[in-house]
């Protein structure tokens, strides 16, 4: 009966190991497409809303309009270089839609109920950048836009265009363009495509396989010795 459950505690580590390892490569083969389509996709660019194809991550964007700094989005939680902060977020109005365009880092102020200064652009200008989708990050518990102060911007856990365009009573396309980082109006640029690349998914299902191989060759060497 020791060996029996013995066997079978070690079938479950070992098929659990395995499967482990196969999600590890499964995501290593999303990351190389996303890079493939990231670099095949990043030198073309479009000049309109209107011409853009049905899927439009990671195209670049040109547009001309104007930016609406009173409906301004600070995305809480960002950090950098160990500073706490926000992504800065302005709707721009371009002569065939709104688009949310996604300035980069701005530093946050010493409490939470005070509003960093916010930078403006008035004026028509022209805007270059990558479309990409939103951040939306699982939650413990659905939130709700904050607004800081009357007329204030709203701070936000979650990027979710559509329903942001809703309260601002425009219709804003369900991605964000991130802002070229040589634009006059960037601010510090942290945004970075893929996290991780796919040589370190690929590492992880090594370290999973050799796990299942050393459990498997332990399980053998115990069996053999037990059964003598």
């Amino acid at each position: 009966m020791r060996r029996i459950g013995f066997i079978f505690f070690t079938v479950v580590v070992l098929v659990t190991l395995v499967k482990l390892g196969m999600w590890q490569m499964s995501r290593a083969q999303e990351k190389e497409s996303l890079s493939a389509a990231l670099k095949y996709r990043g030198e073309q660019t479009y000049f309109s809303l209107a011409s853009l194809p049905t899927d439009p991550r990671w195209y670049r964007l040109t547009l001309r309009g104007h930016f609406d700094h009173s409906k301004a989005v600070l995305l809480d939680n960002q950090l950098y270089q160990g500073q706490v902060g926000y992504h800065l977020l302005y709707p721009f109005v371009a002569e065939d839609g709104w688009v949310l365009v996604n300035l980069g880092w701005i530093a946050a102020p010493a409490y939470r109920d005070q509003i960093p200064v916010l930078p403006e652009h008035h004026g028509e200008m022209r805007i270059t950048g990558v479309i990409a989708p939103a951040s939306n990050l699982p939650e413990l518990a659905a939130t709700v836009p904050e607004q800081l102060g009357a007329g204030g911007p709203l701070r936000v856990q979650n990027l979710v265009p559509v329903e942001l365009g809703r309260s601002m009573g425009v219709a804003l396309k369900p991605w964000v363009l991130q802002i070229d980082t040589d634009s006059p109006v960037a601010l510090q640029q942290t945004w970075i495509p893929v996290v991780m690349g796919p040589q370190k998914h690929y590492a992880y299902a090594v370290q999973w396989f050799l796990m299942a191989v050393a459990i498997a060759v332990a399980a053998l060497w115990w069996l053999r010795r037990s059964k003598g």
